[in-house]
């Protein structure tokens, strides 16, 4: 009898312990699935989900992520989205909790003061994280994003480095990097030129003009795969050598086909920096009803 009941608490004991696997392992699945839709949805510009969606979507087993991160970090993130700074910042504490390692308390709140414009602490708390788990690019992204609005170079290029290589050549370390550091040198782009004037045909003769960049101490930037040479009186030459005719009207500089000199393929709204030896064609369309400034400098 006794050999007996004990057989039989082993069975329920087994049985319990199958029963609670399966019950886990149908929690951990719904999880998953849950995780990866909800990844998806995130890395969208425009995203589908709510937060009361994606809380009732984590279902707390297990509460991190296939990265070892804790859930309660897409909580934050859509609570940011829809602008609940109250509600993001309930979840902090409970998502440093289930893994203190991967500085997640400093990454939310480095995301939180973002949202506020609270650059300082945001600063402060984005650099923790960075620093304590650089090879989550949350984290960089996230303290690449403070030093944009910073536009601090010198932090920027000290954040890159001190990568380790193999992150420094992971393409989303690598061109986020770049991206970010053109982004603020154009920042001090000079564009307002006190001396412009009306384009002088005989100052323009036999010069050519790379499309470029001018900065405040001095900096020039020329990118030689664009340009324009003023072969003669009337004919300009692009970078690729195509020739085509061009008359200057007071403020205007028109482009016309070789064979059709009547009737302009490009009219430009320009000006002349005598100081900074620069044409500088206003509103020029790049793009379908997108407008810029673009500048070209006389070659040295």
């Amino acid at each position: 009898m006794t050999i007996q009941m004990t057989k039989n608490k082993l069975k329920l004991f087994f049985l319990a312990v199958i029963f609670f696997n399966i019950i886990f392992s149908f929690f951990a699945f719904r999880t998953s699935v849950a995780q990866f839709k909800i990844i998806g949805d995130s890395s969208n510009e425009i995203r589908e989900l709510t937060f009361k969606e994606v809380d009732s979507m984590l279902n707390g087993f297990p509460n991190i992520t296939a990265s070892a991160l804790p859930a309660d970090i897409w909580r934050v993130q859509y609570s940011l989205w829809e602008g609940n700074i109250e509600q993001a910042q309930k979840y902090v504490k409970p998502a440093a909790t289930v893994n203190p390692h991967v500085y997640t308390s400093e990454y939310l709140q480095g995301l939180i003061f973002s949202s506020q414009g609270i650059l300082d602490s945001a600063f402060y708390y984005s650099k923790k994280a960075f620093e304590g788990w650089p090879k989550n690019i949350g984290h960089y992204n996230s303290y690449i994003d403070i030093l944009e609005a910073k536009q601090d170079t010198i932090s920027l290029i000290k954040a890159f480095d001190t990568l380790d290589v193999s992150l420094k050549q992971r393409p989303e370390y690598f061109r986020r990097f770049y991206a970010s550091f053109n982004k603020i040198k154009l920042s001090f782009l000079v564009t307002d030129f006190d001396d412009q004037k009306d384009l002088d045909l005989y100052e323009l003769l036999g010069n050519t003009y790379f499309r470029g960049y001018n900065f405040p101490n001095g900096q020039v930037i020329r990118d030689t795969t664009f340009s324009y040479t003023f072969k003669s009186k009337n004919i300009i030459v692009n970078q690729n050598g195509n020739e085509f005719f061009y008359k200057i009207n007071a403020d205007t500089l028109n482009f016309y086909f070789k064979r059709d000199p009547n009737k302009p393929i490009a009219k430009y709204f320009s000006k002349y920096s005598p100081q900074y030896k620069t044409i500088i064609f206003r509103n020029v369309e790049f793009e379908k009803d997108k407008f810029q400034d673009q500048y070209f400098i006389k070659s040295d």
